[in-house]
Parts: structure tokens; sequence; C-alpha cells
């Protein structure tokens, strides 16, 4: 027997669906991401499903969004895959209202999602799609949280070579287009388009197809800074966006720069 009610859909995409859900025992809300196990291109849905409840399982931050559980569920004929979680009220970073974005809220948000991957890194992952829409925000506003797991993966099974890069591409870093890895430094290359999307309310980069995958993957240059940053907030940028990953700063170091500094 289901015990929660599904509720209004939040969230519709490749990846399946987000929905909010009440507890029938003590009227919790909660979002649960469903996969209709029925669907003919459900395999590799249900997958990614998968991989995020064992990953999720294993991680722990409080910029992170939480698992909640994870069950199977029948409705009507079809048969769901669901994933309990924290439910975030106030919707992506990447649907922002611009004129509410000062560089207070930048900084601050760029501060929870390091903090966010420096937990992830840690404990043994790489998420590979750090991206606006993968940024959740509370309800007030002032916090956001990572979710989207479904393209992460263990640092250790991580291939040295990648013959189908994860996430998005961009926001992947140079190393991801060219196919040679991808690390936690791939990571802090999404987090500084991901910072640069919530100042400008756009992907750091225009979207050309593959003249831009080239651009990032092949020349020199870098993303646009925004204009409206101050230059900390530049210096933060230029550390995240080095296109040699090993010169890259590393979340700890992200952490105690005078930008995400108190």
């Amino acid at each position: 027997m289901v015990s929660w009610v599904r509720g209004k859909c939040v969230g519709n995409g490749a990846f399946g669906v987000v929905n909010v859900a009440i507890s029938k025992r003590d009227n919790r809300v909660f979002a649960v991401k469903s996969v209709d196990c029925g669907r003919g291109l459900s395999g590799h849905q249900v997958e990614a499903l998968e991989n995020e409840i064992g990953i999720l399982k294993r991680v722990a931050s409080p910029h992170v969004v939480a698992y909640l559980g994870d069950d199977v569920t029948c409705e009507g004929t079809a048969s769901f895959r669901n994933l309990h979680l924290e439910y975030m009220p106030g919707g992506t970073v990447a649907d922002l209202d611009r004129a509410d974005v000062d560089e207070r809220l930048v900084r601050r948000y760029a501060w929870c999602l390091a903090t966010a991957l420096r937990d992830v890194h840690a404990q043994g992952f790489v998420h590979c799609d750090v991206k606006g829409r993968n940024v959740l925000l509370s309800g007030d506003g002032e916090i956001v949280k990572l979710a989207d797991f479904g393209t992460a993966v263990e640092i250790e099974s991580s291939p040295a070579m990648l013959l189908f890069p994860r996430g998005s591409p961009m926001w992947m870093a140079p190393e991801v287009v060219r196919r040679e890895r991808q690390g936690p430094e791939s990571d802090v290359w999404s987090l500084g388009c991901t910072v640069i999307e919530i100042a400008i309310g756009k992907p750091a980069w225009e979207d050309r197809g593959v003249d831009t995958l080239s651009r990032i993957g092949y020349s020199d240059e870098l993303p646009e800074f925004p204009i409206q940053l101050s230059e900390l907030g530049k210096d933060f940028l230029e550390k995240c966006l080095r296109r040699e990953p090993s010169e890259r700063w590393s979340c700890d170091q992200l952490l105690q720069h005078p930008y995400l500094l108190p």
C-alpha cells in the first residue's frame, strides 16, 4: 500500500517527472522523482534514477538535496520507480527573476555550491552536471542546494578516457569536451559557469552547437565575466575557469577565497 499521495507536477524532462507528495502518516511534504517503467524509452531513465538513488544514499551535505527514501508504485496501469527527496519550493536558479539577484546573493549561492561540491568530492563522487537547472532554491530564496545526481560517478570509477562525456555541453569543462577526463576539477569549471549563469540569467556560453563546443574544448577562450561583478568576484571566477584542470582551485581552496568569506 502506498504511504503517500502524489500531488502537482513541478518538473518534467528527460530525467522523468517530479511531483510534490504528501505523506499519509504525518502530512509531511516532500518531492518525488518518478520514472514510468513501462514506457519504451524508460530504460536509460531508470538506470539514471537507480544511479542517483545509490549515490544520494551515500552523500551527506547540508547543501545537497536530501534523500528521504525510494519505492515502486503501481498507479492505474503504470508502474513507477520513485525517489523521495527533500522539497525545495523555490524552483531552480535558472528560473530566478534577475531583478532579485544582486552580488550578495551571487556570493551566497556560490558559497552554498562550493560547500556542496566540497562534500560530494570528499565522499568520493563527481557530480558531472552542475548547472542552474540542477540548483534548487529554498522557499525564502536564501539557500540553494545541489540536485540531480543521475549522471554522477564515483571518482575511482570515472574513466580516464571518456567515450560518452556526462553533463550538459554549455557547462562542460574543456577536458570533458575533449573526452580526456571528468573529475572534481571538471565540476569546478561547471561551478564557474553556473555562477556566471546566476549573475546574468543565461548560460555562460552562447549555444552555437558544434562551434561553441569547439571553442570550449580547443581554443584559449574563456566565457565572458559579468561586468556587474566586483573584481573579487571576477578573481573567484578566474580560479574556477582555468583551462588547465590542474591549475583550477579545489573547492576547499575556493571556500577560503575572500569572495566567499563572510
